[in-house]
């Protein structure tokens, strides 16, 4: 119980349809998406705030396609939390809900931001690694007109 959170990547396949030829089958069946973890948070109220602030769906349990360009920004702001604590700001009430972790007014506060911080390195060299693996989108399909049959994204999802 608790706010949960996740930064995946989604890789979807387009197989043609009904005149086209399933790109890869499991146990006979197409395909069509694979889900790889980038990072998984729990209670993370600062991860939280950056992304609720930009998209009202984030703190809606929906998964949220989170383009390069945020991607990058969020990357950029993550490092410099680690140097700066005030880079991040915590969770405002208006996407705190119950169970989501330490608020500023509790004694360990200090403590559960610093140990967050300090896992951000990993968090911001995995980030980037995500970024670079969407832009490296395969070519188009050879066909008339040509298809793409690979699509990328990342997704920020919660569960609480």
């Amino acid at each position: 119980m608790g706010l949960d959170q996740t930064l995946t990547l989604v890789k979807r396949f387009w197989y043609g349809g009904r005149d086209g030829e399933p790109t890869i089958l499991v146990d006979g069946f197409p395909l069509v998406e694979q889900r790889m973890e980038v990072v998984d948070w729990r209670k993370h109220i600062w991860v939280h705030q950056f992304f609720c602030e930009r998209h009202s769906e984030a703190n809606e349990c929906q998964d949220v396609v989170i383009c390069t360009d945020e991607l990058k920004l969020f990357a950029d702001k993550l490092e410099r939390w680690i140097d700066d604590p005030e880079a991040l700001p915590p969770i405002d009430d208006k996407f705190r809900g119950p169970f989501f972790g330490v608020r500023e007014s509790d004694e360990d506060y200090e403590e559960s931001r610093d140990y967050y911080r300090a896992m951000a390195k990993d968090e911001v060299k995995a980030i980037r690694k995500a970024i670079e693996w969407i832009k490296q989108q395969p070519p188009p399909v050879i066909r008339s007109p040509p298809v793409k049959n690979e699509f990328r994204n990342a997704i920020y999802s919660v569960s609480w």
